[in-house]
């Protein structure tokens, strides 16, 4: 039953994600590929917006943009990678609408703006069934806040130390409880300064030592992206029709890692963005457009074309696939960098998700006391993190990335006239 359940998800997530990114570029007019321009300079207009940014890139800068890619070209190959970078692409506007929406419906409380998919679907779709859609998308942000949130980028992190350095996982679990314990207790200002700090300086080391392992092996770069294109639109994808092709493990582990990885259509990044002091609910969602780029075209793309040069099998634990596939070109200090990685990118998207976790209980009850329990529980699921199968909890990631994504695209769906209006707004054209 729960292989029924994590299959039929996970199938049912490519199509939807895709045909709803198509169908939004199409609806928008394609706004942000007519007005380049106008769309990049809303990016980073308004004075919070590097918090916001930095807050909700951590959550989406996790062990999904090293382990995750690992993952999953190991089980649909090397085409896994094509199919990452095209659903970004494409569902890059769908990160657009929800951070729109989120803005467009949040609340203030105590001087301060919060808000996320839940509220959109309560007062924006309205009726039974926007709080239907609410509720279930909140228990499900609740649950997944300490699985995907939590459990796996824990996980990811105590192996990739261990396999560096030797050290014990609960060892790893105890000091990455401590560290989540001293950030999430003081609220979203100390996630945001923590986030601000940790987010940029990891991505630009990540970034160098991805392009040096790149130089290295330079001449089998061409033929890297050869087996990218040859693996995800080969004969026996082509063969298999158009239907048979989108639900192949190509596709599905592409887009579906992609999902986990950008969290474009999740409905995390409005939890995040709702508090930033935005000139209007469009040019915040500008953002997000850079949210995805950056996170699955930039940092996913990178991972990938390293593993694929240094030539080692892509089977295997996804952590010791990473450290082995570096190896090759920058030698033994490759499972410390990438283990330091890994550890500060899932440490930040471990206090992040707190911050989203609490927003979901906040939905439920407003109590202070009830918000404490959670932050005591989620810091002590970091030892869980650091004990159980990774594979274990990949799939229950799965499962709630699934789950959140389609609860939160039916919304965006069924509130679209309003993301056109908002749209219009901005950029204008009728």
């Amino acid at each position: 039953m729960k292989e029924f359940i994590h299959s039929s998800l996970l199938a049912a997530l490519p199509p939807v994600i895709l045909f709803c990114g198509i169908f939004f570029i199409i609806y928008l007019r394609g706004f942000f590929v007519f007005h380049p321009i106008k769309t990049a300079g809303l990016m980073f207009s308004g004075k919070s917006k590097l918090r916001e940014l930095s807050v909700s890139l951590a959550g989406a800068l996790g062990v999904g943009n090293i382990v995750g890619v690992a993952v999953a070209m190991s089980i649909g190959g090397a085409g896994a990678v094509l199919w990452m970078c095209a659903s970004a692409f494409i569902t890059m506007v769908l990160k657009y609408c929800e951070i729109l929406l989120a803005v467009k419906y949040r609340k203030r409380s105590g001087g301060e703006f919060f808000g996320g998919p839940m509220y959109y679907m309560r007062d924006g779709v309205g009726g039974r069934t926007g709080k239907i859609l609410a509720s279930v998308f909140s228990a499900f942000g609740l649950f997944g806040s300490v699985i995907m949130g939590n459990i796996v980028q824990t996980g990811a992190a105590v192996s990739s130390v261990k396999e560096a350095v030797g050290l014990p996982k609960i060892i790893t679990g105890a000091i990455f409880c401590a560290v989540c314990f001293l950030v999430v207790m003081g609220g979203f200002t100390g996630i945001s300064k923590f986030t601000s700090v940790a987010v940029p300086l990891m991505s630009a080391l990540y970034i160098a030592f991805s392009v040096y392992a790149l130089v290295y092996r330079r001449e089998y770069i061409p033929s890297a992206i050869e087996s990218i294109f040859s693996s995800a639109l080969g004969k026996e994808a082509i063969s298999g029709g158009v239907f048979g092709f989108l639900f192949s493990d190509a596709v599905k582990q592409g887009v579906g890692k992609g999902a986990f990885s950008n969290e474009a259509g999740g409905g995390t990044a409005p939890m995040a963005h709702a508090g930033a002091d935005a000139i209007s609910p469009a040019a915040q969602g500008t953002l997000g457009l850079f949210e995805v780029f950056f996170d699955t075209v930039v940092m996913c793309t990178l991972t990938a074309i390293v593993i694929l040069t240094s030539g080692v099998p892509l089977s295997g634990d996804g952590t010791e696939l990473v450290i082995t596939a570096f190896s090759v070109s920058c030698g033994d200090i490759s499972k410390y960098v990438i283990s330091i990685s890994v550890m500060i990118f899932a440490l930040s998207t471990v206090i992040c998700w707190a911050h989203y976790g609490t927003t979901c209980l906040t939905y439920f009850t407003p109590s202070k006391k009830a918000g404490r329990i959670y932050l005591l529980g989620y810091c002590a699921s970091v030892i869980v993190g650091s004990l159980i199968s990774e594979s274990a909890a990949w799939e229950l990631s799965d499962v709630c990335v699934a789950a959140m994504t389609l609860i939160n695209i039916s919304a965006v769906m069924l509130l679209r006239k309003k993301v056109k209006e908002e749209t219009e707004i901005t950029f204008g054209g009728k």
